[in-house]
């Protein structure tokens, strides 16, 4: 009886195993049937054949390399602008006028001159009178013999002085009136072309900018004041980059290096341009060291380049041709002795992924040049797909 039920339990033990078994093949043929299909549905890219050059990126602003701003030299009121920004302008052209707002100390200082130069000349007028008349009896005297020479030649010197006196009074009286019409109007008659109330272009270019208006008050320029800026004058047609560099890409740089200026304002249009200037001392932005650069931009297309256009100068350090090129996200890494060993997946005739060890060369941030490991028709897998990658594979399976 011991022995039957031995044997029912062993027949039972081995069911159980059997059964497992089965489980166990089972399971792991669907792991490998779900691994297949998933493998099937991975996005795959390849390599490309194209020149690559190593270069660093420098943003900024296109500048005029010579800003001029037009002031007066005289204090008022803008009367007339006669230019707007846009405008292309000559060296003496007419920019605006300025009215004169008199100073009223200035004008009662002018007006009391010419008050005192007319008593002068008044005076001067009377005394000469008289010394005409003193001078005439001496010289009558004189020639009867009743007086002697010096007392004849002192009155006539006094009759010179006198007239003397008269001539400069009336020069003060001139003096003063000029004055005062200066103060009143800013110029005198025969120096109205030449008067400070008009402002005239010192250089010819483009007017950038206009920040007063008819009825603004403006300051002259003088040793004391930086004036009133009526307008900004620039040659457009001389520009040039200014920007920062990253410190890390400063030291790689020299001064007359060919760069690309890429402005996005105009569709991304490429100019060449050259390094001029790398600044040897740098400045902190946002927790980095940054160092000013500046480059000149050559404008052979006569494109009409705006100042102020944001730009990015494109510095190249050196060029591969016909290199093989593989998006840089595609490459994994893992620890080999110690060492991060580069590798994709590339996809077999079977629809499975084989790591491949690739050895890299220059990078430019986006692309990695494979000096081997891979070939151009080698099917790479996407192990990191973003969601425009998603998408083109979710176009793909339908």
């Amino acid at each position: 009886m011991e022995k039957k039920k031995f044997t029912a339990k062993k027949i039972i033990y081995w069911i159980i195993g059997i059964l497992f078994l089965l489980l166990l093949i089972m399971g792991i043929r669907y792991l490998v049937n779900s691994n297949s299909k998933k493998s099937d549905e991975f996005l795959t890219k390849t390599a490309i054949v194209q020149n690559m050059d190593d270069k660093v990126l420098a943003t900024g602003t296109i500048v005029p390399r010579e800003e001029i701003e037009i002031k007066p030299n005289i204090a008022g009121i803008i009367n007339t602008i006669l230019v707007k920004e846009g405008d292309h302008v000559t060296a003496g052209q007419l920019i605006a006028t300025i009215k004169i707002i008199p100073n009223l100390s200035q004008v009662n200082d002018a007006t009391q001159q010419i008050q005192n130069s007319q008593l002068q000349i008044s005076n001067a007028k009377m005394n000469i009178d008289n010394q005409q008349k003193q001078f005439a009896m001496q010289q009558k005297l004189f020639s009867q013999g009743v007086i002697s020479k010096q007392e004849y030649i002192t009155s006539q010197q006094q009759l010179t002085s006198t007239q003397q006196a008269y001539k400069n009074a009336v020069q003060q009286l001139n003096t003063a009136q000029k004055q005062l019409q200066i103060v009143r109007t800013g110029a005198t008659p025969e120096l109205q072309g030449l008067a400070s109330t008009q402002v005239r272009s010192k250089v010819a270019g483009t007017v950038l900018e206009v920040p007063v208006k008819v009825g603004s008050q403006v300051i002259e320029a003088n040793s004391f004041n930086a004036g009133t800026t009526i307008c900004s004058i620039a040659d457009l047609n001389s520009l040039q980059f200014k920007g920062t560099i990253d410190e890390a890409q400063a030291g790689k740089l020299k001064e007359g290096m060919p760069m690309n200026i890429v402005i996005g304002a105009l569709q991304s249009k490429t100019f060449p341009g050259k390094v001029t200037m790398i600044a040897p001392k740098g400045t902190e932005e946002n927790g980095t060291i940054k160092f000013p650069i500046e480059g000149d931009v050559f404008n052979e297309s006569d494109e009409y380049i705006r100042a102020g256009f944001s730009a990015n100068g494109e510095i190249i350090l050196s060029s591969v041709k016909n290199a093989l090129l593989l998006d840089e996200a595609l490459v994994q890494y893992e620890k080999v002795k110690g060492n991060d060993k580069p590798f994709v997946e590339v996809k077999q005739a079977d629809g499975t992924f084989k790591k491949v060890y690739v050895k890299l060369g220059a990078s430019d941030g986006i692309n990695v040049q494979v000096l081997s490991g891979i070939t151009k028709n080698d099917q790479i897998k996407v192990w990191n797909p973003s969601d425009k990658d998603k998408e083109a594979l979710k176009d793909k399976s339908n």
